[in-house]
C-alpha cells in the first residue's frame, strides 16, 4: 500500500470517529422543546394597544369571531422590502365603535400570527427573529394584553439525535 493512501484511509478512519463520537454526543430529539419565558418588558414598546382613528379607512379581508360579532383586519407589511417590518391588526365590533389598534414595530419576518379565541379574546404570536417570539392574548373587552411570554425554538434548531 502506497504512503498515501494509507494516510487517506487512515484520515477518514479517524473522520467517521469523531463524527460517531459526536452523533453519541448529541441530545436525543424527543427531548426538544419550547421554552417559555415572562415576558421580556423591553418588548413592550414594540406591542402596543391603542384606539384607532375613527374615521380610518379600513382595508382587508374582515376575519369574523366565531359568533360573528366582531372581527379584526391583519396589516401584514411589505416583506419583499427590508425590514424592520410593523404590523396593525384592527379590531372592532361587528356593527359599530371605534376599532381598537394593535401594533407590532419590528418584527422579524415571520410576522405576526392571530386567531379568534372566542368573542372577547384573539390569541397570537410575533416573531422578532427565527427563534424567539412573544405568544399572547389580548382581551378586546378589556383593551390589554392579558397573557405575554417569550418562546424560545432555540432547541429545535440544534442537532439531535434520532
Amino acid at each position: 500500500m502506497k504512503a498515501g493512501s494509507f494516510l487517506a484511509t487512515n484520515t477518514i478512519m479517524v473522520a467517521l470517529m469523531v463524527v460517531s463520537s459526536l452523533a453519541q454526543e448529541l441530545p436525543s430529539c424527543d427531548n426538544e422543546k419550547v421554552d417559555y419565558s415572562p415576558f421580556d418588558t423591553n418588548f413592550a414598546d414594540r406591542m402596543k394597544s391603542q384606539p384607532g382613528p375613527a374615521t380610518a379607512l379600513i382595508m382587508g379581508d374582515k376575519q369574523f369571531s366565531p359568533q360573528r360579532t366582531r372581527w379584526m383586519i391583519i396589516s401584514k407589511p411589505d416583506f419583499m422590502k427590508a425590514g424592520p417590518w410593523t404590523t396593525v391588526i384592527w379590531v372592532r365590533n361587528a356593527d359599530r365603535g371605534v376599532p381598537e389598534m394593535l401594533t407590532f414595530v419590528d418584527h422579524g419576518s415571520g410576522g405576526v400570527n392571530v386567531q379568534w379565541l372566542n368573542e372577547k379574546l384573539l390569541y397570537g404570536s410575533v416573531w422578532w427573529g427565527r427563534i424567539v417570539s412573544t405568544d399572547f392574548i389580548f382581551d378586546f373587552e378589556k383593551k390589554e394584553f392579558i397573557y405575554r411570554e417569550m418562546a424560545s425554538y432555540g432547541q429545535l434548531v440544534q442537532p439531535c439525535r434520532r
